[in-house]
């Protein structure tokens, strides 16, 4: 049985979504700006396809990737400004795919999880290499650091 049909479509497309809620909170801590806001995401969504071509890629990965692919989900959340509530609303979302999977799919939660906490830390070292040189950007922020930290403790990742 593929992952996906564990999920209801409304289920699959809040579990789908979840790499790029990753991104997307981590944007919303960013201080990169547009153009690094566009390059985290793409960088999300790169991460997703990486994992995906894999031999050893995690099978629910591999099936979001193929939903990208054929445009059932998308990895186009919209953009976000970094306020507290937006942020808070991204956090509930991905808490929401979260409990989906570890009650429905619970043989690839713990993998699932520890792969996003590592495609964070991958959108994060992708805002710094794209922050123009000499900017403050260019550092990992106090802010990105919470954000992590934050992810981490969601995720039941090592810090």
């Amino acid at each position: 049985m593929a992952v996906r049909e564990a999920f209801s479509t409304e289920e699959w497309q809040a579990v789908g979504a979840a790499p790029f809620l990753v991104g997307l909170y981590l944007v919303g801590a960013s201080p990169a700006g547009p153009m690094g806001a566009i390059a985290e995401m793409l960088a999300a969504e790169k991460a997703v396809t990486r994992e995906a071509r894999q031999p050893d890629g995690l099978p629910i990965v591999k099936e979001i990737e193929a939903d990208l692919v054929a445009q059932v989900l998308t990895s186009d959340l919209g953009m976000i400004d970094g306020a507290a509530d937006e942020q808070a609303r991204v956090l509930g979302e991905l808490a929401r795919a979260l409990a989906l999977v570890e009650a429905q799919a619970p043989a690839m939660d713990s993998a699932f999880r520890a792969w996003l906490y590592r495609l964070g830390e991958h959108v994060v070292r992708v805002a710094r290499e794209v922050a123009p040189t000499g900017s403050a950007a260019r550092q990992t922020t106090a802010e990105e650091a919470a954000a992590l930290a934050t992810l981490a403790a969601m995720l039941g990742a090592p810090r």
